[in-house]
Order: C-alpha cells, then sequence, then structure tokens
C-alpha cells in the first residue's frame, strides 16, 4: 500500500501544465487615406511597428494617383491576399480615379518613411507627405 500513497502524494505535489493556447493574431487596424485635390488625407500617416494594418487609399479625384512610398514597403511584411503584393508594385501602388485600393501590411522598421504620388504635377502640387512607424 505504500507505492499507491507514495504516487498519490507525488501526484498533489507535481505542478500540472495546461496545454498551451495560441494567442490569436492581433486584429488589424483600418487605416483611410482619401487623395483629394492633390494632396493626401491625412498628409502623415502614424503606424505602429508590428501591427498588422489595412489601409484603405480613397481617390476622390478625376484622376489616377499612386501611394509612392518605396521605403515603407520594403520596411514592412505585406499580406499575399487581400490586395498586398498584388497592389504594391515597385514600392508604390496606384489607385485610379473614383477608385478605392485595400493593402494590408505590417510594418517592421521604426522610422519615418517619405511618401509621394509620382504622378506628373503631383508632388510639385503639393501630393507628398510621411509615414511615421514608432
Amino acid at each position: 500500500m505504500r507505492l499507491p500513497l507514495l504516487a498519490l502524494a507525488a501526484a498533489a505535489v507535481l505542478p500540472t501544465t495546461a496545454p498551451a493556447i495560441a494567442a490569436p493574431p492581433a486584429p488589424e487596424k483600418v487605416v483611410t487615406v482619401v487623395m483629394a485635390g492633390r494632396h493626401f488625407h491625412p498628409q502623415v500617416i502614424r503606424l505602429t511597428r508590428g501591427q498588422h494594418y489595412r489601409i484603405l487609399l480613397v481617390n476622390r479625384d478625376g484622376t489616377g494617383h499612386n501611394f509612392d512610398s518605396k521605403g515603407f514597403f520594403s520596411h514592412a511584411d505585406i499580406a499575399p491576399d487581400g490586395g498586398g503584393e498584388q497592389a504594391i508594385h515597385e514600392g508604390l501602388v496606384s489607385v485610379p480615379s473614383h477608385a478605392t485600393v485595400l493593402v494590408r501590411v505590417t510594418p517592421t522598421a521604426a522610422q519615418p518613411f517619405d511618401l509621394k504620388s509620382s504622378v506628373a504635377l503631383d508632388a510639385a502640387a503639393g501630393m507628398q507627405g510621411q509615414i511615421l512607424v514608432y
């Protein structure tokens, strides 16, 4: 009888561990950038490194613009679905007139990045800004 009592006593002393449960993925934050009057609204976009984002690029003008930030996109994980790699070409996203484009990204570097539209005359007219990643 000593053996069963000993086993029972040992079981009472040993810690029990629950199986590890994976944390749910962090929810995506939505950031909307409106392109209107040859300006970005907001002109300064503030993001957090490691946070997942859905960036909605909304063009309200009658001409196409682009969201050109090669530095930012080279320092971000880009989702392969939901508009990510399909929409981004060489660090910019083209947004046709009166259209909305979705890009899903996760910034990986905390630093400032330049933003502009490289469509003819857009940057000269003021279509410039910054993406600040903290």
